[in-house]
């Protein structure tokens, strides 16, 4: 049996960067964290050389406490390699007139933009209906909402022209 921290560099060998990226975040999540980023870095520093090991040093980088689905973690590998600024992860926002909290899963607060990963969760005619009224809400303070789904992650390239377009739009 191998520890968290171990089995994260081992998988190296055999995922690409947004698979081991993904791990990674489960890993370190902060609702049960099973590692510390530190324990990786620790682990891989052990390592040496072999296989998968640059691919592990690449992606340690880009492992993060707060993603919190496979498919946001994948999002955020892309944004990253994109070049894109790196934005706040499932933080907290206040809606201003009812007071109800609301957790956008990417955040640039500079340009006011949030960016939600639509998976099949929202396909739930009430799931749908809240999402619609949550949209309403923050795009009534000001904040432009652009939905993603699983096809938009199968053509990187589109969806980071996309996202690019909208953030110079909105920090002019």
């Amino acid at each position: 049996m191998t520890s968290p921290a171990r089995t994260w560099c081992d998988l190296a060998a055999v995922l690409d960067l947004e698979d081991l990226v993904a791990v990674g975040d489960y890993l370190v999540s902060r609702r049960l964290p099973r590692v510390t980023i530190a324990e990786i870095r620790g682990r891989l520093a052990l390592m040496g050389s072999g296989r998968g090991i640059r691919l592990a040093r690449r992606a340690v980088d880009l492992v993060r406490d707060a993603s919190e689905s496979r498919p946001e973690s994948r999002l955020r590998v892309i944004l990253a390699v994109s070049g894109l600024p790196e934005p706040t992860i499932n933080h907290t926002l206040v809606d201003t007139e009812t007071g109800k909290h609301l957790r956008p899963d990417f955040l640039f607060a500079d340009a006011k933009v949030i960016l939600e990963y639509q998976g099949d969760y929202h396909r739930s005619m009430s799931q749908w209906r809240k999402d619609m009224t949550r949209r309403s809400r923050l795009e009534a303070q000001g904040w432009y909402v652009m939905e993603i789904n699983a096809d938009d992650l199968g053509d990187p390239v589109e969806l980071v022209a996309r996202i690019r377009s909208v953030l110079a739009r909105r920090t002019r």
